[in-house]
């Protein structure tokens, strides 16, 4: 794996380097988030916790891919976790389905549709 660095930003307000890169990976697959933060750890001695990657994006028919990745002072408080959908135990499914069957809507006739069922 070979990284060439095309844009090298500081932002001192947030306390982080914002980097722009090509990675050539001859006769391999894209490259894992983990293997490239990793190297980037390596390459500006922090550590692995402070390196935040964007996105990894492979350009079509080649071997190479373009990355955004963020090295911070300090490690991010916050990272960015995707939600888990819990899923309800069959019993209360169940309940939930009976409550629903039980609590069917009332009709209220009015005054004219009452009048033309007599």
């Amino acid at each position: 794996m070979e990284l060439e660095i095309l844009e090298d930003k500081e932002n001192k307000l947030l306390k982080r380097r914002e980097l722009k890169l090509d990675i050539k990976h001859s006769q391999s697959p894209t490259p894992k988030k983990q293997d490239l933060v990793k190297e980037l750890a390596a390459k500006y001695s922090v550590p692995e916790d402070h390196i935040v990657i964007d996105y990894i994006f492979t350009k079509k028919g080649t071997q190479e891919s373009s990355v955004k990745a963020k090295v911070y002072e300090e490690a991010p408080k916050a990272k960015v976790k995707k939600k888990k959908v819990k899923e309800k135990p069959k019993g209360e499914v169940k309940a939930v389905e009976e409550k629903k069957a039980e609590e069917k809507p009332k009709v209220v006739k009015t005054e004219a549709q009452a009048s033309e069922a007599k």
